[in-house]
């Protein structure tokens, strides 16, 4: 910054400090400004500071208040049909998740079933498991995660031996 600005910014800062005039409002509100007190004295007592209807007379209603009124009762109405209109299916996993897991428990018992009564199939899924550095007691282990994500992104890649997809082929006949 040149010494000619800073000298104006000097001056003009200092103008700013010297005359403490209020700036804003120009009479347009009663009190001087905007932000000022404002003209109440005291509070009145009453809620939003509105008096209430003399006896007998009811209170007028505001031209917004009807569609609030409708709008927090639609919503009301919604929340009630959203959770308590649906059926119980829709809102707990045990419902449609216990089938599910109870037919892969079936067709993995199948499975190992199968893999212990043929000792070939344990051959070669323990030799998978050593190609893939797993020791022997995982071979039961690559049988119940053949559904897993990794082991068919293997399987789609090629980082997993191909054997191992025909042991699976086997063992789901």
């Amino acid at each position: 910054m040149s010494s000619a600005l800073r000298g104006l910014a000097r001056r003009a800062g200092a103008s700013f400090l010297r005359n403490p005039q209020v700036r804003a409002g120009g009479g347009e509100y009663p009190g001087g400004s905007f932000w000022s007190a404002g003209t109440q004295t005291g509070k009145n007592g009453f809620l939003f500071g509105e008096l209430p209807p003399a006896p007998g007379q009811s209170r007028p209603t505001l031209w917004w208040e009807p569609a609030w009124y409708l709008g927090y009762g639609g919503v009301a109405v919604g929340i009630y049909l959203i959770y308590h209109a649906k059926p119980l299916e829709a809102l707990d996993i045990k419902y449609w998740a216990a089938p599910r897991a109870s037919k892969e428990l079936e067709v993995e018992m199948r499975m190992l079933d199968k893999l212990n009564e043929r000792p070939d199939l344990q051959e070669r899924l323990t030799a998978v498991c050593k190609e893939l550095n797993m020791i022997e007691e995982e071979s039961y282990d690559l049988v119940l995660m053949r559904n897993e994500y990794k082991v068919k992104m293997g399987l789609h890649t090629g980082r997993v031996p191909e054997d191992l997809k025909a042991i699976y082929e086997e063992l789901e006949e």
